[in-house]
């Protein structure tokens, strides 16, 4: 699996395939990690708030979890672009 990662100011973008995730450093430590449809900010697929101060390196690998999971109730074709 290959992600791209792209730095945007203070946030990071971790993307693959259809999706990306955007991790916004808190204020006061942590994380905010918002996926959402590539090229579409408004189709919000999940948003998840860490409140550790984790390292950089632990906050992408837990965006690329986040980017790998998939829930067996939801049908994600509707949100692919094709």
């Amino acid at each position: 699996m290959f992600e791209k990662i792209t730095l945007d100011g203070h946030n990071t973008l971790v993307s693959f395939g259809n999706f990306e995730v955007k991790i916004v450093p808190k204020i006061y430590g942590g994380f905010t990690l918002t996926k959402t449809v590539k090229d579409n900010p408004f189709k919000i697929i999940e948003i998840r708030e860490i409140r550790l101060p984790i390292s950089e390196k632990e906050i992408i690998k837990e965006a690329k979890e986040l980017l790998k999971r998939n829930y067996e109730s939801i049908d994600f074709n509707k949100y692919c672009i094709t």
